[in-house]
């Protein structure tokens, strides 16, 4: 069978953190999302197409409307005493494989005999928060040194806001990445 994925996905570090959950707390977790609207993930997907506009024509102008953004989302994140989950304060960062409705990332964790995650992430160098559940579809020890898992996640019950933040990361992504490169 042919795979076909919805939306492409790239090499990425995060600062993550994540628990399994319950079927139960699953699905409380979906109708809670449902039910909540962010104002902040609102403002901050208007923000990130404004700046992407300005960058085009204002680079200069749009950088630093950016560093600001990204100045009060590592702010807010700080101060954020309410959070689920708690992202390490040393800000360890994760490798993940990461596209706009799922990730791949390793870790010691056995997590086969699990259905669901909640994650706490954090992307960078913007430092937007987001805080999301998935699905695990598989499972595998790796071939590494040590005991290590890769683990593969759809994300479930996005809001369209957090979908698209994660879609202009990627695309940001892709573009210092490919940035990167001519330089090179």
């Amino acid at each position: 069978m042919e795979e076909r994925r919805r939306f492409f996905r790239l090499n990425d570090e995060v600062v993550m953190d994540f628990q399994a959950i319950s079927s139960e707390e699953f699905a409380h977790w979906k109708e809670h999302q449902t039910l909540q609207k962010s104002e902040l993930q609102e403002l901050e997907k208007e923000i990130g197409t404004l700046i992407h506009q300005l960058r085009s024509s204002h680079p200069a102008v749009g950088q630093v409307i950016e560093l600001f953004n990204r100045k009060i989302n590592l702010l807010h994140g700080h101060g954020d005493q309410h959070a689920q989950l708690n992202l390490s304060a040393a800000e360890a960062r994760v490798r993940v494989n990461l596209s706009a409705c799922g990730m791949s990332f390793t870790t010691s964790e056995d997590l086969s005999k699990q259905t669901h995650l909640l994650f706490d992430l954090q992307l960078k160098p913007s430092n937007a928060m987001l805080t999301l559940a998935g699905t695990i579809v598989s499972v595998e020890k790796t071939h590494t040194a040590g005991d290590s898992y890769l683990v593969r996640v759809n994300f479930e019950g996005l809001k369209e806001t957090e979908q698209e933040l994660l879609i202009q990361h990627l695309f940001q992504l892709q573009s210092r990445t490919l940035r990167q490169q001519r330089d090179q």
